[in-house]
């Protein structure tokens, strides 16, 4: 099977790595000082006990990649059409990609550039980013994948990806009700990321202060309202396995949408918060605390984008 990755960050680095250590033929995506790195040192991906760095192929032109059997696609939401556009020289009539993105539409995005049925949805459970050109860093439990067909049927391709994954040693498994799995992720991470970068805290002062862990809470319940009205047949206990997940992470853990705030980058809130506030808006289901974060970082997205219409503002 030869694999492409497109996005070499904290989950397309990570999980990649483990493919190159195992010897498969995989091929990455970067840009930047961080491709310069991959390609002159390689890619090292630090652990809690298995650290090691690999010799890889990094290019910044798919085209130098050409068709491959999966693209694990692994880019910020925000980037969805544009990404999928530039990676189109390593899809062919073949090819599965198996979006491991943030986010519950990612699939119906993807279908606006390929055929639908290329497309396999899936999920990470992950604490782990980019500390340095060319270095991974994870912390907490090993990453996993899931992932499956909408059908829930096991298909052919989804046993032989998973059986890759497992010779390159990573924990996955396939979901017989995918779209389950991406709304009890959504709804956590709506909750952990959303607040986390409201309060512009690690997860452990969160959870530790009561009133940011009644908005937490609070965030995650109207998320699972939700996903009643939209069919999703979450679990009544939806809202505290979430819960008991965020307090199993390392207390020290930044997510990505906050470091991506402190490091002055747009955000994934329209694919987060912001779909639970359109969604909630369609169905009549009131969605206050995702509603105030929304706004909020929506705002912190326009004075990244947009500087100089801040600053404008601010002179007025």
């Amino acid at each position: 099977m030869k694999i492409g990755v497109m996005g070499t960050g904290g989950v397309g680095g990570y999980f990649g790595g483990f493919l190159a250590r195992a010897g498969l033929d995989i091929h990455f995506v970067a840009r930047g000082k961080h491709l310069e790195a991959l390609q002159e040192e390689g890619l090292e991906v630090v652990t809690n006990n298995d650290n090691f760095r690999v010799r890889i192929h990094a290019t910044s032109e798919p085209e130098e990649i050409g068709p491959v059997d999966l693209v694990l696609f692994c880019v910020k939401s925000h980037d969805t059409e544009k990404a999928a556009r530039f990676v189109s020289p390593m899809v062919e009539v073949d090819t599965s990609i198996l979006t491991l993105q943030n986010g519950i539409d990612n699939v119906e995005r993807l279908a606006q550039v390929f055929a639908e049925e290329k497309i396999l949805p899936g999920t990470v459970f992950i604490e782990s980013t980019i500390a340095s050109p060319g270095v991974i860093a994870h912390t907490g439990k090993p990453g996993k994948i899931i992932f499956g067909e909408f059908s829930g049927e096991r298909t052919e391709r989804v046993q032989r990806i998973l059986e890759t994954f497992h010779r390159a040693g990573i924990d996955a498994e396939v979901s017989d009700n995918i779209q389950k799995v991406l709304w009890a992720k959504f709804l956590f991470i709506c909750g952990v990321h959303g607040v986390s970068t409201l309060g512009r805290a690690a997860l452990g002062l969160i959870l530790d202060c009561p009133k940011t862990r009644e908005v937490l809470e609070g965030t995650m319940k109207e998320v699972f309202e939700l996903s009643k009205k939209c069919g999703i047949g979450l679990p009544d206990n939806a809202v505290e396995e979430a819960l008991a997940l965020a307090y199993s992470y390392n207390r020290k853990f930044k997510c990505s949408m906050l470091r991506d705030l402190e490091w002055h980058r747009k955000t994934e809130v329209e694919a987060l918060n912001g779909m639970v506030v359109r969604l909630g808006q369609a169905h009549g289901v009131p969605v206050p605390y995702n509603n105030m974060i929304y706004a909020i970082m929506h705002l912190e997205n326009k004075k990244i984008e947009n500087p100089v219409w801040a600053s404008q503002l601010l002179e007025r």
